[in-house]
């Protein structure tokens, strides 16, 4: 049922766009993490009611990309080794079993749409100024495989990981000024392994694509910082790097 204040029924749009702004600058890093989000100050900003603020601040609670203080409001949580470790370990899981199915399910139309993807994503690399564009770009080729598997309930998994998996590209970003743009040695061999039909082919090269990708992104110094949260970095190392032996022995996840 649509929202209502003091009788009166408030237009959805308004909470929507309040919930777009206020998620883009979540997951670009526009907002300082373990800070909270001043209402006056947004409400300013983004020229947006009390009620759509807060209306969008709860859905964005629900996708885990804000935490609510009691008392204090809405603060955009700080990214611990293990929430990094954990986001990187559902990916490898999620979108390795939807490379394998879009392998077995996918037809002519889907191929050719992918590699239209893949060949936006390679432009989009070669442009180093281009940031944003490239990182849609290869959001864009991911949900592909997602949308190929033609299982809905993974293709929503899928979107919501590699949603939060872009806050890490960005606050990387800003640290090294540089993301990996190798789309040739990353990409490719995906849409290779798609085209024949072979599962485990596909399979290794997207977690190959999200081993090397996020750990030349955020660097070795993310997991040799973990100590404090209790992590293991040289494992969690071995999580991303030795990805066949991950995927295929649960033992290895379970363990970290």
């Amino acid at each position: 049922m649509p929202a209502r204040v003091r009788g009166k029924k408030i237009d959805g749009t308004l909470v929507e766009r309040a919930y777009r702004l206020l998620k883009h600058g979540i997951l670009h890093g526009e907002f300082p993490e373990g800070g909270f989000l001043r209402e006056p100050e947004i409400l300013s900003r983004y020229s947006i009611g009390r009620t759509p603020f807060r209306e969008a601040c709860n859905r964005l609670h629900n996708e885990q990309l804000l935490a609510v203080v009691p008392r204090h409001g809405y603060m955009v949580p700080e990214l611990t080794f293990r929430g990094v470790r954990d986001l990187l370990e559902t990916r490898v899981l999620l979108e390795g079993i939807a490379a394998r199915l879009a392998a077995l399910r996918a037809d002519a139309a889907d191929i050719t749409r992918l590699a239209e993807l893949y060949e936006e994503a390679l432009k989009a690399a070669r442009d180093s100024t281009a940031l944003d564009a490239f990182i849609e770009a290869n959001q864009n080729f991911h949900l592909q495989i997602a949308r190929m598997t033609r299982n809905r309930e993974l293709e929503i998994m899928v979107r919501g990981v590699l949603e939060r998996s872009i806050r890490l590209i960005y606050l990387a970003a800003s640290r090294s000024k540089e993301v990996p743009r190798d789309i040739q040695t990353l990409l490719k061999p995906i849409v290779e392994a798609i085209r024949a039909g072979d599962p485990d082919a596909a399979h290794d090269s997207v977690v190959a694509d999200i081993a090397r990708g996020q750990l030349n992104a955020l660097g070795e110094d993310v997991w040799n910082t973990a100590s404090h949260s209790g992590g293991r970095p040289a494992q969690a190392a071995v999580v991303i790097t030795r990805h066949k032996e991950t995927s295929r022995d649960p033992k290895l996840v379970s363990s970290l």
